[in-house]
């Protein structure tokens, strides 16, 4: 039986690690790959939640906008505007909200994505980014 040779269109989540430093803050590294080839965006954040939370976010949309060619044109312009977790029946909901440009279009992305335990939030905010920019990132990028 033959097999077929695709290449997946859409980045995957492949780590992310959350260091505290001795002065009380944080960074935050996340990894991606796309084809074999790995995209890293390291962000500071505040050692709460919500700074890590949004130290992940901006961290993914970084490394997402590492993988586009277009973006390094300036083709495509992306920015975390937003991210939030929310407490949802037994487990959690991480959203985020990504505005942009690409050419004359004004993008506004929404995504989500779902955990059970609280220290799991910061890789939800990641696959939220991911949620919401890939679909672009793939339409306008991929091509």
């Amino acid at each position: 039986m033959d097999t077929i040779n695709t290449v997946r269109s859409r980045l995957r989540f492949d780590s992310l690690e959350h260091v505290t430093t001795p002065d009380g803050s944080g960074r935050v590294s996340v990894r991606l790959e796309w084809n074999g080839e790995f995209y890293e965006g390291t962000v500071s954040c505040l050692e709460t939640q919500q700074g890590v939370l949004k130290a992940a976010s901006q961290a993914a949309l970084s490394a997402t906008l590492a993988s586009a060619p277009e973006a390094s044109k300036g083709r495509i312009d992306l920015e975390v505007v937003g991210v939030k977790a929310v407490r949802a029946f037994d487990g959690w909901v991480v959203v985020t909200r990504i505005n942009g440009k690409s050419g004359s279009d004004t993008l506004r992305l929404l995504g989500a994505a779902p955990c059970e335990a609280e220290e799991d939030l910061p890789g939800a905010a990641v696959k939220a980014v991911l949620n919401a920019s890939n679909r672009v990132m793939e339409q306008r990028v991929a091509r």
